[in-house]
């Protein structure tokens, strides 16, 4: 079994064929994590959980937010939902969008307030780190709270800084062909990775739709990357996945 971390099937991208992209996941063992990023997308996002045994949800917001009650709706869903959702996220810091210090100061308030309601409803914490991934570890290490670096793109010293304090290291599918995706996966433990689509995004063929059953051909690329097993990679992952979501 391999288990795609994180994946957006609420998108618009998949409004023609979702139930088609969940089953081609089924048949090849892949066990899903959705991530929902809007209180909009709930209810879609939900319905995936009775609709299916192999996806699960976590619940977030998105990383450039601003607004304020946006913030507020989405701390109360959580709240609400602590028994449906296997993780808070993603959320974060996204200083590629977010330019000025006001509003980046804005953004690691509300990353404070995620951070510290992981703690309370007791849900594992998946964190978007956009050219904002040293704000983000130090964030973490302040309030003593391990997460998944979701789509980490940070430099091998910040992933190795997140690892000490305990967090796992996402990879996603563009590791095909993305050099520096390689690097990384070449030079982090396997024991500290899990994998991720952010389908429909960063597909391993550029310029395509992602989906969660290429998770496989993130497997394959690190095996080889590593000169291990494809097996390896998927047992270690999976493991490292299932445990961190308590799944």
């Amino acid at each position: 079994m391999f288990v795609d971390s994180h994946c957006h099937l609420t998108f618009t991208q998949f409004d023609e064929d979702r139930g088609e992209v969940i089953e081609r996941a089924v048949k090849s063992d892949v066990l899903i994590v959705n991530s929902i990023v809007s209180p909009l997308e709930v209810d879609d996002g939900l319905k995936f959980l009775r609709d299916f045994d192999n996806v699960y949800s976590t619940l977030g917001l998105s990383a450039s937010c601003l607004d304020d009650g946006e913030v507020e709706e989405t701390i109360n869903l959580i709240r609400q939902m602590r028994e449906e959702i296997v993780g808070l996220g993603e959320v974060g810091l996204d200083y590629y969008w977010v330019k000025g210090e006001g509003e980046r100061a804005v953004l690691k308030e509300n990353f404070g307030k995620f951070i510290e309601l992981s703690k309370e409803v007791d849900l594992p914490l998946v964190v978007h780190s956009r050219d904002a991934e040293a704000d983000c570890i130090k964030m973490l290490e302040k309030h003593d709270k391990p997460a998944l670096m979701h789509c980490f793109s940070g430099r091998l010293e910040q992933a190795l800084n997140a690892i000490e304090l305990g967090c796992l290291i996402s990879i996603p599918t563009n590791v095909v062909y993305v050099k520096k995706r390689q690097e990384l996966a070449g030079e982090i433990p396997v024991e500290s990775l899990v994998l991720e689509t952010d389908a429909p995004y960063l597909s391993p063929t550029p310029k395509t739709r992602n989906e969660p059953i290429n998770v496989v051909k993130a497997a394959q690329k690190i095996a080889e990357i590593k000169g291990i097993s494809v097996e390896e990679v998927e047992d270690s992952t999976t493991e490292n996945a299932k445990k961190f979501f308590r799944i």
